[in-house]
């Protein structure tokens, strides 16, 4: 077993947020950045109860949600962590209003957008909760970079926030997974030039989007995974 630490980096993690997408962070930060290396990443992980976050989130209670994550970040700062991502999307709505305790946080939706700007599309179909979507998690950022973002009509959203329930809790079955391969298709036929999954836990599933559809798939915990590496590396 090779032994050492390459480089003082320390990155910390917001999991738990689901935990399923928490461990496809670290198991995809670490083989990225074994493979560039040669060695494993420093990352330490604070833990925060889903059931707590999403119930503030479902409130709209924006300064619970940043409580939660202030919380984290002092942890994580504790810890001797000088950057951190949190590992989910909506709650990135209530960041603007946490301590992040002096950590550099890398924005789960600007690696998405360099993404998305790279592959030289302008309308993008973008599959989330429905807080996600309320709170312009992803509208803020790609609509003034010339982004024209497309979301499923509000009964099939209200399908897919169940759907979404239930993969955080592990559950997510075929049926759900191809309503929400349906869904995507949707989004495309609407002219969505390609398809955003931005849901973490939507990444556990990239592969069955790619081979479904005829358009680009971005997933957004993929996308975050490659900006964390780079930080890791000295970017």
């Amino acid at each position: 077993m090779a032994s050492g630490v390459d480089g003082d980096r320390l990155l910390g993690i917001v999991g738990g947020l689901s935990p399923y997408a928490t461990i496809l962070y670290y198991r995809s930060i670490v083989e990225e950045y074994r493979g560039r290396r040669g060695v494993d990443p420093r990352l330490v992980v604070y833990s925060v109860p889903v059931q707590e976050m999403c119930s503030f989130m479902s409130r709209g209670d924006l300064a619970g949600a940043a409580g939660l994550l202030s919380e984290a970040f002092r942890g994580l700062r504790g810890a001797g962590a000088s950057a951190a991502l949190v590992a989910a999307n909506t709650p990135h709505a209530a960041l603007r209003f946490a301590d992040t305790a002096g950590l550099r946080v890398l924005h789960i939706v600007e690696p998405v957008a360099r993404r998305l700007r790279g592959l030289g599309v302008r309308r993008v179909g973008l599959l989330a909760t429905s807080a996600t979507l309320r709170y312009r998690v992803y509208h803020d950022v790609l609509e003034p970079l010339g982004f024209e973002v497309v979301a499923p009509r509000r009964g099939v959203q209200e399908r897919l926030d169940e759907a979404i329930t239930r993969a955080t809790r592990g559950e997510l079955g075929e049926e759900d997974l191809g309503f929400m391969l349906d869904v995507a298709q949707g989004l495309v036929e609407a002219g969505a030039e390609a398809v955003v999954l931005g849901c973490t836990e939507l990444g556990l599933y990239r592969d069955r989007f790619r081979g479904a559809l005829s358009v680009p798939v971005v997933d957004s915990l993929e996308e975050h995974v490659a900006a964390a590496v780079e930080w890791l590396l000295g970017g």
